[in-house]
């Protein structure tokens, strides 16, 4: 949450993506401890974070970054239903449940947000993956929980996005 306020979030932002962060490190720790991302918490942080973003937008009467969540959010899910169809042991509907939360949060702050997240979240699962195989701690074959990349993922770019929106109006 402090980092949400050091980036210069107020008001009913900070309380969607403060509530979108909470539920979403419970998740990411779920995920951790069993490998599943409950279906109850997934689509908490993402009505969660909708809903008061959508207060928000009503609020500044500017819908545009509300209608980019929506479509991040239904296209990240999308993108990861297809994935979870072609590779059903390796990417589970939990994953494509938390992807509506994740994507919609990136695409709050913008479309390159999205992107960024996407991509350090399939590249920093692959990283460490290596290393654990480089390091005989894993195999090719073994699974790593992705909420928690991806989580961390969005988080990052969202505050670090945001941070230079601030500085750079």
């Amino acid at each position: 949450m402090a980092l949400l306020v050091l980036a210069g979030m107020r008001d009913l932002t900070l309380v969607a993506f403060g509530w979108w962060s909470a539920v979403g490190t419970v998740l990411m720790f779920v995920d951790l401890a069993v490998q599943r991302l409950p279906a109850r918490l997934c689509f908490l942080a993402a009505g969660g974070l909708g809903a008061l973003l959508l207060g928000e937008a009503a609020a500044n009467h500017d819908f545009e970054p509300w209608l980019r969540l929506v479509v991040g959010g239904l296209g990240s899910a999308a993108v990861v239903a297809a994935c979870s169809l072609a590779a059903p042991t390796k990417v589970r509907w939990g994953d494509v449940r938390f992807a509506l939360a994740v994507g919609g949060a990136a695409a709050w702050v913008g479309w390159l947000a999205l992107y960024a997240t996407a991509m350090l979240a399939t590249l920093a699962p692959a990283v460490v993956g290596l290393g654990l195989v480089a390091m005989r701690r894993a195999t090719f074959k073994t699974h790593l929980p992705q909420g928690p990349f991806w989580h961390i993922a969005a988080l990052v770019v969202v505050v670090l996005m945001t941070l230079s929106a601030a500085h750079n109006p």
